[in-house]
Parts: structure tokens; sequence; C-alpha cells
């Protein structure tokens, strides 16, 4: 009875995650088409609230918009980290790189009633000194 209660936890689990890592498969499905006003919006349509911001998201649209005249073509998209805060918060990141440099991508997404609605979405390409601190920490820690 215990394993089958865990088994049903995990599956439920593992559904309602699928809706959330459903709603990032579709953005970058827009995003690497080239579509990303659609994509902005598609992992925002989770959060009626969003409509409230308009000028951010706007800003987002246009900064993501002029992202690959920067960096240029996209190379690889990579799930790095999922990290969840209980059962009610959850991050995914994803390292996206280009043929200039690599960028960051941070999902966040909360629990509500019927789901998962998008509480922040953000990009960046300031990773090198956390990728530095992170390899030295693990060169530390290192069984001899």
């Amino acid at each position: 009875m215990r394993a089958l209660f865990f088994a049903f936890f995990i599956l439920s689990f593992g559904v309602q995650s699928a809706e959330y890592q459903d709603d990032i498969d579709k953005f970058f499905d827009l995003y690497s088409s080239g579509k990303v006003n659609e994509a902005v919006d598609t992992i925002y349509s989770s959060n009626s609230y969003v409509s409230a911001i308009p000028d951010q998201i706007k800003n987002i649209k246009t900064q993501l918009s002029a992202l690959e005249g920067l960096v240029g073509s996209i190379q690889h998209i990579n799930r790095v980290d999922t990290f969840s805060v209980g059962e009610l918060l959850v991050q995914v990141t994803y390292i996206v790189t280009y043929a200039r440099q690599p960028v960051r991508f941070e999902f966040q997404f909360f629990k509500v009633k019927d789901g998962w609605r998008t509480y922040s979405f953000s990009f960046d390409d300031e990773i090198d000194e956390e990728i530095k601190a992170a390899a030295r920490k693990a060169l530390l820690i290192q069984p001899e």
C-alpha cells in the first residue's frame, strides 16, 4: 500500500510538472523559429495578471528580439537544473548556446488550484563567474 501511494505521488507530480515543461517547450519551439513575441506571450499565457505590466513584457520582447543580433544563431538548448521549493514553487534553468556565447534562461512557476502559473521569466549572459566559482568549489571537495 505504501509503495502504491509513493508511485501515485511520483506519477501525479510528473503529470503536473509536465504542464509547466510543456509551456517551456512551446516557448523554445517558437523562439528558435524566430517567433519571439509569440514565445513570450506563450510563456506568460498561464498568468492573466501579466496584462498589468505591458511595458515590462514589451521590454522583454525587445531585448529577446535583439539577442540573436548580438550573440548569433542558436546552437543548442539544454535544461541544466530544476529546483523545487517544496511542492509549490519551481525554477527551471536552461543554458542556450549561441554562435558567440551561452545565455542562461530561467523560468519560475508556482502552483495554483488548477495547475501551474508562470511567476517569472528571465535571461542573462552573466554566468561566467558563477561557472568558475562552481568549478573551483567542486575541485575543492573532490576526494583524493
